[in-house]
This record gives C-alpha cells, sequence and structure tokens, in this order.
C-alpha cells in the first residue's frame, strides 16, 4: 500500500470500515511508515472531537458533525493541496503553515536571540518545541528562552521542550526527530516545533555533504506532517556552500529582515539529491551497507 492509497482510506480505517485484506495491508504500511502514523494520529484526534459534539443540542449534532467531517476531509493534511498559512510563527506577525520548512538567516546577535520568539509562540500555544543544533546555539537558545520569562524546565519536564544534538549520521539525525514528533502527535500536541542550528563543520555532526541530503530530505519528510521546521544560518560565519546549497537551495520558505517570504531559488530534494555525490557509508542505510558487504 502506497501513503497515497492510505490517506484516501484514512476515514475507512478509523471506522472498521476496511476488509480484511485491506486492512492487514493498511496495518503493515503503517508499521513501516512514520508519516502516515502520524496522520493516522491526527485523524484520530478529529474522530475523538467530533464525538465530543455528542454533548451539543441533538438539533445541532448531525450538522456539526456534517460540517467537521467535511472539513477534515477537504483540508485535513492527508490531502496534497497547501493549507493556507495561520500559525504565527513569533517572529514579526509572519504566519506559517503546518508542513513548511523555512530557512532564517541571521548576522547580528539580535537576529539570533530573535529565534527564542519562535519556542515561545509554541509555548504559548501549546505546541511542542525541538531544538535541534550543537550544543552552543541550543544553550543560548534555552538561556534566552528563560531571560524571555519562559521556564523552560518545566516545559522539558512537561515533554513540551527537546534537546537534540549532534550525531554523526543524517540517517540517525531524522530518525531521532521524527521520534519526537512522532512522541508529541501521541501526546497530544497540535504542532511541533522545530528550531534547527545544525553544526556545520562541527566534528560530532555529519559531514557537509550529508548534511545537505538531511536539509533536502526534511522538506519532503514534514510536508503533510503537524510540524514547522525553521533552520538558522549564521550568515556571517558559515562558507558558502552551507549558505547558498543547505540554506537557499533547500528551503522552499526564507525569512530575512522581517518578512517570511517564498524562495525562487528552492530546488525540488529529487533534483537536489540527485546532483549531489553518493553518500558516505555512515550516511548509508544499514541494508544498503550489508548488501555492499556482501557483494
Amino acid at each position: 500500500m502506497s501513503c497515497r492509497e492510505l490517506a484516501d482510506a484514512v476515514s475507512a480505517y478509523l471506522e472498521s470500515e476496511l476488509d480484511p485484506v485491506e486492512r492487514d495491508r493498511s496495518d503493515a504500511h503503517l508499521r513501516a511508515c512514520q508519516g502516515c502514523r502520524l496522520l493516522v494520529a491526527q485523524s484520530q484526534a478529529v474522530v475523538a472531537a467530533l464525538r465530543g459534539l455528542e454533548d451539543a443540542p441533538k438539533g445541532a449534532i448531525d450538522t456539526e458533525n456534517e460540517w467537521a467531517v467535511a472539513l477534515f476531509h477537504e483540508h485535513g493534511l492527508h490531502r496534497p493541496a497547501r493549507r493556507s498559512p495561520g500559525i504565527p510563527l513569533g517572529l514579526d506577525g509572519a504566519l506559517a503553515a503546518p508542513g513548511d520548512h523555512l530557512a532564517y538567516f541571521w548576522e547580528s546577535e539580535q537576529e539570533f536571540g530573535a529565534t527564542v520568539g519562535f519556542v515561545a509562540a509554541g509555548a504559548a500555544q501549546g505546541e511542542t518545541s525541538v531544538l535541534l543544533g550543537h550544543e552552543g546555539a541550543n544553550d543560548r537558545i534555552e538561556a534566552a528562552t528563560n531571560r524571555a520569562g519562559i521556564d523552560t524546565a518545566t516545559l522539558r519536564r512537561e515533554g513540551r521542550l527537546h534537546f537534540v544534538s549532534g550525531l554523526r549520521s543524517a540517517d540517525a539525525l531524522l530518525e531521532l526527530v521524527g521520534a519526537k514528533i512522532d512522541l508529541a502527535v501521541d501526546r497530544g500536541a497540535p504542532l511541533v516545533r522545530i528550531l534547527g542550528n545544525l553544526g556545520w563543520g562541527r566534528p560530532e555532526w555529519p559531514n557537509e555533504p550529508d548534511l545537505l541530503r538531511f536539509e533536502a530530505r526534511v522538506t519532503n519528510e514534514v510536508r503533510k506532517l503537524p510540524v514547522i521546521v525553521m533552520c538558522a544560518y549564521d550568515v556571517g560565519h558559515l562558507a558558502g556552500g552551507p549558505v547558498l546549497l543547505g540554506g537557499l537551495e533547500c528551503h522552499p520558505l526564507i525569512y530575512r529582515r522581517g518578512a517570511l517570504r517564498s524562495n525562487e531559488l528552492y530546488v525540488p530534494a529529487e533534483q537536489f539529491l540527485g546532483a549531489l555525490p553518493p553518500a558516505s557509508p555512515i550516511d548509508q542505510p544499514r541494508a544498503a551497507r550489508r548488501r555492499r558487504r556482501e557483494r
């Protein structure tokens, strides 16, 4: 079963209306596909909310139920169309949509510190934030968040703030971030915000080609999830490759000088990945490495 088939059948799956064969195909796909597991989790939340309408007067139930179901079928995350931005980004009134992946270019300490607004906006709305970055950046963001009056210790204790630091494998980074998203959705988070300060050139992080693959893949990984990803780029100190290839070519949106804009330099992941050299052994899936050793 493909992701498209699962999305089309999600309502029937939740309502136990699939025949046994299709149910088994769906279950097999869900065991292997994190994105579709998140889709089902979100859909279950919608169904639970609809059941809450049973407390309304009988005359309003059918109308409200039909309206909510129609809205879900038309605009749910399983639909391919991009939804309208309506979520405060926490930066100068900018609005984003679930599935957005944007690059934030900064030069001054003031601009770097402004990224705290991204985390603060999520905390104010009951969302979960994941700080994906090298330890120095994560420590600075946590300290600035506390100075802004947000108790990060409480957020961490409640499972609403997570820190992910360097791993040598880009695949491992994606897998770990995916696990944090999965956990947050299972706990009922309405949205997950990921703030990235990747460790370009740092020994404990993947090398530059592998981080470029990571950035390119993130766009497709989060496109249909209740997630907003903002990757911060220090344009005053990073080399040209990370800024041009990682920042400009891997992000459909960019935030610069107080405005969120569509990025005309964005290159779709398939095209971008096709132009990169082959992945290093540390970033190749275990099965592929095993097949190569067996040859």
